[in-house]
């Protein structure tokens, strides 16, 4: 048989691609070989489990507080350097780290401010444990007050503390005496709310050091003034919450894009003038868009440091399942330059029922909704608050507030579209990965796999009249306070919701499938250059012209390594191994000589064979001369942890070797010291599953 004959007949396959004809017949004629071939190894899974005591993520705890590993399912690999601890990306001296066989204990770990604590292991058979956990700590105190509007103390109020940086980590108590205390704080900026059992409600933005009184308010009595859409300027609205008529209010047009952007002057302004004597900017001119003559809006500025409040109170129709309020959030902070500093200007919008008993409220502030929620011109994206009403009839309070927090240099403002009285209520919105787990992180490139779609699965329910019916539903996907994409109904979930309300009077999917897709065109509308979380809001319209919106929440964007440098196959049951946080992608193009398999599937999450790989930090990689795993290799990765550039950014390595005398890999690591302090050993972690190519875990 010729040699060419054999060729064809013996073509070798290597991780999923044909070796070309012409490299084959060298290998056979001249007896030279193909760099080394570059599978990927099979990474099993500890069957550990991992939880965290000692500290709560979701509340305040104290510093000095001891953080506890727990490990069931397996036992750890106790030899000295199984196991790593970093802590705000810092290695944790191994002195203060204790191991047991099912516990790691880190006695008086928890600092102030955000403590971020990774768990890096081997257990027992020798596969890796990572695991990952943040909460916050503190030693301050806020003593609140809580009173009612003639001044008197309110004993039975539910008082609420909520993080300004992260809403999820809140503590109540009750305003016994009229004051209620929290203790293991940060020195950050907090979000207070009051309500009693009469519905009275209060919110205040406060720091340490503050002295926050919680005045409550009733309700007033209802306006016969039908002036939800200031078609009459301010009449039925009350003005003042302390009696003089002078909230700071106006009538304008409706814009419903982008305001103007600030002065130019504004935007540059060196913080060496937030002192007396400082000249604030001229106000921003408001039409950047045509507005609506016919469709006007109220705006609420502010007016010195401190709260300015109006409210409306209301008999809605009968019939009204629930009222909604759209409205945005303007600070002239944002252009200004101040994003991120003391001056945290905040707002509250509520919303509250007298006969239901019902109030859904919006506080926050400028740091607590993150820089991507504003446009240039520092506005927000048209937002919204729904609260379920008695349908034979109830009288409804709207509240507003706005507030120059630490000096009154630069304004803010709250603008109110409208307040609806509706049938139409999308009541429940659960959003999930292509597995059915939480949606965590979106895919936000163009792409080939799911037919161009990224897939978003999971349940939802809308509500409306019988004899009306639902005739559309998206998610749209926001990103710096605007809509930049739109994910269409799925055709499986039209049939099931897009039809008539009925006698139920609601559509609904209660089993997590198939819910929206993102087309390619549209994913790559979102920033592809920077970091950031997206808000997923869906869309409702209905037969009788009502609309509903639903937030489900902020998640992180991810986009596509799109290099060309890669092995293996692409995974495309799972939406591809592309995907990775945009900073992240910017280190993987930074270094040369490098072919890359998985990173992370269609948005992240659980990704098998890997016990990582789910939120875009992870990268798989080879180069030439890795499979042998000796001292040239090692020099090759401190090379790598050495860049000047993005050397740092590299937390973990992943490969398999022994921590052993003659292991010529290990004693190339074992006592360097890296150019930014780190040690080599406590970087470059072994692990195995790593034998023909290695394991990145890069930070953002």
């Amino acid at each position: 048989m010729g040699i060419f004959s054999w060729i064809r007949r013996h073509i070798v396959q290597t991780g999923g691609s044909r070796w070309p004809l012409v490299l084959l017949a060298g290998i056979a004629l001249f007896g030279c070989r193909p760099a080394e071939p570059t599978p990927s190894d099979d990474e099993p899974a500890s069957a550990a489990q991992v939880s965290v005591t000692g500290v709560d993520k979701t509340s305040f705890n104290a510093t000095g507080s001891t953080v506890k590993f727990a490990i069931s399912g397996e036992t750890l690999d106790t030899a000295p350097g199984s196991v790593l601890v970093l802590h705000n990306d810092a290695k944790v001296p191994d002195a203060a780290v204790q191991v047991t066989s099912t516990e790691v204990t880190l006695p008086s770990v928890a600092e102030e401010g955000l403590n971020e604590l990774t768990l890096i292991a081997r257990d027992s058979k020798g596969l890796g444990i990572t695991y990952e956990t943040r909460f916050w700590a503190g030693s301050q105190s806020l003593l609140v007050q809580v009173v009612n509007q003639g001044g008197q103390p309110v004993t039975d109020a539910a008082v609420t503390i909520r993080l300004n940086d992260d809403q999820s980590v809140r503590a109540q108590a009750t305003s016994g005496g009229g004051q209620a205390t929290f203790t293991n704080l940060p020195d950050r900026t907090f979000i207070l709310e009051a309500k009693d059992s009469s519905n009275r409600f209060a919110s205040l933005a406060a720091i340490i050091g503050d002295s926050p009184k919680l005045v409550l308010r009733g309700f007033d009595p209802p306006s016969a003034v039908d002036n939800n859409d200031f078609s009459q300027g301010t009449n039925g609205w009350k003005l003042d919450t302390d009696g003089d008529g002078k909230a700071p209010v106006e009538i304008v047009p409706h814009v419903e894009g982008s305001i103007s952007s600030m002065p130019a002057s504004a935007a540059t302004l060196p913080r060496l003038e937030r002192r007396p004597g400082f000249i604030a900017p001229a106000p921003w001119t408001r039409a950047a868009t045509a507005p609506q003559a016919d469709d006007m809006d109220l705006v609420l500025n502010t007016s010195g440091e401190g709260p300015q409040s109006i409210s409306r109170t209301f008999t809605i129709k009968p019939g009204t399942k629930n009222v909604t309020v759209r409205y945005r959030f303007i600070t002239s902070e944002v252009p200004g330059g101040y994003f991120g500093t003391k001056y945290n200007d905040y707002f509250s919008v509520s919303i509250r029922s007298q006969k239901g008993g019902g109030a859904v409220a919006e506080s926050n502030s400028m740091n607590g909704l993150g820089l991507s929620a504003f446009d240039a011109s520092g506005a927000t994206a048209w937002r919204e608050q729904d609260l379920p009403v008695d349908e034979e009839g109830d009288t409804i309070q709207v509240d507003l507030t706005v507030a120059n927090v630490a000096d009154d240099l630069l304004d803010s403002q709250v603008v109110m579209d409208i307040v609806e009285e509706k049938k139409l209520k999308i009541t429940k919105l659960q959003l999930n990965d292509i597995d059915n787990t939480a949606l965590q992180y979106l895919s936000t490139s163009a792409h080939t796999y799911f037919s161009g779609n990224t897939r978003i699965h999971g349940t939802i329910t809308v509500e409306g009249a019988k004899d009306d019916s639902l005739t559309s539903l998206e998610l749209e996907v926001l990103e710096g306070g605007a809509v930049v994409a739109r994910a269409n109904l799925a055709a499986g979930a039209q049939g099931t919701l897009l039809t008539t309300f009925g006698d139920d009077e609601k559509v609904e999917i209660t089993n997590s499938q198939l819910l929206f897709e993102l087309p390619s065109a549209q994913a790559a509308a979102v920033n592809q250059q920077n970091n950031g979380n997206l808000t997923l809001r869906a869309r409702a319209k209905s037969q009788n012209g009502e609309e509903a919106t639903k937030e489900s929440g902020a998640v992180q964007k991810l986009v596509r390594y799109t290099g060309n440098n890669r092995y293996g196959g692409r995974d495309e049951g799972v939406g591809g191994d592309d995907w990775v946080k945009p900073s992240v992608r910017t280190v993987i193009e930074h270094f040369a000589g490098l072919t890359w398999g998985d990173f992370s599937n269609m948005n992240g999450g659980q990704f098998a064979p890997h016990q990582t790989h789910n939120d875009g930090n992870d990268a798989d990689g080879w180069f030439n001369g890795y499979n042998a795993r000796d001292a040239a290799t090692a020099q090759t990765i401190l090379g790598h942890l050495n860049d000047a550039t993005y050397g740092s950014r590299i937390l973990t390595v992943y490969v398999t070797y022994q921590q052993a005398n003659g292991n010529a890999f290990w004693e190339a690591i074992r006592d360097v010291t890296l150019n930014d302090g780190r040690q080599a050993r406590d970087v470059i972690r072994p692990l195995g599953g790593h034998t023909t190519h290695f394991h990145w875990i890069v930070s953002e």
